[in-house]
């Protein structure tokens, strides 16, 4: 088997007496888009932001390139190349495409140039609007531009939490294309979000989260057509027979 990327173990997380993860196990290989769908408040935030840090102490451990990362702070865990992109994640609508960009390459400042390189290279409609300011884009720009921003900032493995949040159709179409691109370029994705068609649709590994816990585990399309998946986030039942 392929030694993960990223591999989390058993973990648990306890808002105060509340428990919100359950011995969750997952893993995320280099190179795959990874999905993990439930219900709202089901715990997809909660695993995320306990992986990059921002949710402090957990129970289990997280490893990301063989290294423990479980007890690390946030800016240590971004050193190490895991990138969290938050629902609704909003630009810096003042500054132009170019400020934004640098802002989100400040940690990694010496591979500015390079990064710049690579995200005009996967992102060509930033490069013709790096002047701009930001307020001037489209929802699905100003979406790329926080991708391009956790591309920045030296990320190999981005974290993405609803990253079709508020995009009309046609742009959940190019994002979707341009998720593909990321992956392309040597980058590792692992989303989280409630389009769960959508997000599946992309995914070559995905998970439901159900309670805290972990019920299902497979392709993108395995989870998309399960009956359980069905009936828990659509309200289908499946016919005996």
């Amino acid at each position: 088997m392929e030694k993960p990327l990223l591999a989390i173990r058993n973990l648990s997380y306890f808002y105060g007496d509340l428990q919100a993860l359950f011995r969750v196990n997952l893993t995320v290989c280099a190179g795959q888009i990874v999905s993990i769908v439930g219900p709202n408040g089901s715990g997809k935030t909660t695993l995320m932001q306990a992986v990059v840090g921002l949710l402090r102490p957990v129970q289990g451990e997280i490893s990301y390139m063989d290294e423990y990362i479980h007890e690390l702070p946030v800016h240590e865990v971004v050193r190490r190349g895991l990138v969290y992109v938050p629902e609704g994640m909003k630009t810096f609508p003042l500054m132009s495409v170019m400020e934004n960009l640098e802002v989100g390459g400040y940690i990694a400042r010496e591979r500015k140039a390079s990064q710049l390189s690579l995200v005009f290279e996967i992102f060509p409609t930033l490069a013709d609007k790096r002047w701009q300011l930001a307020k001037t884009l489209s929802g699905g720009q100003k979406r790329m531009l926080t991708l391009a921003r956790g591309i920045m900032s030296g990320g190999r493995l981005l974290m993405l939490d609803d990253p079709f949040l508020g995009l009309a159709p046609k742009d959940v179409n190019r994002l979707c294309n341009t998720l593909r691109q990321i992956r392309r370029h040597g980058f590792t994705l692992f989303m989280a979000g409630q389009h769960v068609r959508r997000i599946l649709s992309v995914a070559t590994r995905a998970y439901l989260i159900e309670e805290g816990k972990i019920t299902l585990s497979g392709t993108g399309e395995q989870l998309r057509d399960h009956p359980h998946l069905q009936e828990s986030l659509f309200g289908i039942v499946a016919e005996a027979g």
